[in-house]
């Protein structure tokens, strides 16, 4: 019972006549009538009496005409489903996330991703960039996103957006009272940096031009955690225009002057030999993203 003749039979049935059915699907009498009876005869059953106006559902032919419009509807629904996951438009993407870009960049690429696929099914996973990358490399997610990857010949990695940074301080520094952070501030302001060091790869270019090293008195998880010690007093953190969206009580946001302005680089990698239609379209996404006007603060 294929999916041909079950078309024939359905078209037959509402046509109630041969000759309509037949010139509906775009055959002759003869062809559609030996389908007809080749479905009957696999069946063992009569579908159709013949009347003076064509023909007409035998009580078989009713109960069949409910289960073939049903397969047919779902034959229908299975092909258009599978075009969307060819198309890249549905089918399940993990991605691994981690950190203060979770707080505006993700959550801005992923409303346009779900704009861009709708059917997609997203799965984040929430880990440190070294359980990421192990993920990646097993296959157990597609992409992940973090500041700073470390090269790996089996891995690709692209420029998602840059940020501004930005400085933490507690309302209680007198720091706070200042309208921008200079050279001067940091060359003597104790800083609470993470432990992956993200902030410091990014800013050591700028700490390398002024011949210093920043003094780092803690070390955070991540810096979400660096502004929440922050909050506490523990010291300043240099931070990510991401982080600016967390409401912490006690702490102020402060630009850099903008002799040592300084941008932070947010990166995704993935499989060079993943063949993901989602991916691709993520990947699309997340190109638009980054040449698009992105709004950068300039004051909190």
């Amino acid at each position: 019972m294929d999916i041909r003749r079950l078309k024939f039979f359905i078209v037959t049935a509402e046509e109630r006549n041969i000759g309509r059915a037949a010139e509906r699907l775009h055959i002759t009498q003869p062809p559609l009538t030996r389908h007809i009876q080749s479905l009957e005869e696999e069946l063992g059953v009569q579908l159709f009496r013949r009347t003076s106006s064509g023909v007409e559902l035998t009580q078989a032919g009713t109960a069949l005409l409910t289960h073939a419009q049903n397969i047919s509807a779902h034959v229908e629904l299975a092909t258009e489903q599978i075009r969307r996951v060819a198309a890249g438009k549905e089918g399940r993407i993990d991605i691994g996330i981690f950190g203060s870009a979770m707080l505006d960049v993700i959550p801005r690429l992923l409303s346009n991703f779900s704009q861009a696929c709708p059917h997609a099914n997203v799965v984040l996973h929430n880990a440190p960039k070294n359980r990421q990358l192990e993920a990646l490399q097993q296959g157990r997610i597609t992409i992940a996103f973090d500041r700073y990857f470390r090269p790996l010949p089996e891995l690709q990695s692209e420029l998602v957006s840059q940020e501004p940074l930005w400085f933490a301080v507690n309302q209680r520094n007198p720091l706070a009272q200042r309208t921008s952070i200079t050279m001067a501030d940091l060359r003597v302001e104790p800083l609470i940096g993470e432990q992956d060091q993200s902030v410091f790869f990014a800013s050591q270019e700028l700490f390398r031009l002024q011949n210093f090293s920043p003094v780092i008195v803690h070390k955070a998880a991540d810096m979400i955690s660096a502004v929440v010690m922050v909050a506490g007093g523990f010291g300043c953190s240099l931070v990510p225009a991401s982080v600016l969206n967390l409401k912490l009580p006690d702490v102020v946001f402060l630009p850099l002057a903008p002799e040592i302005a300084s941008t932070i680089d947010l990166h995704c990698v993935y499989r060079k030999d993943e063949t993901s239609p989602l991916l691709a379209a993520l990947l699309a996404c997340i190109r638009d993203f980054r040449h698009g006007d992105q709004p950068i603060p300039t004051r909190y």
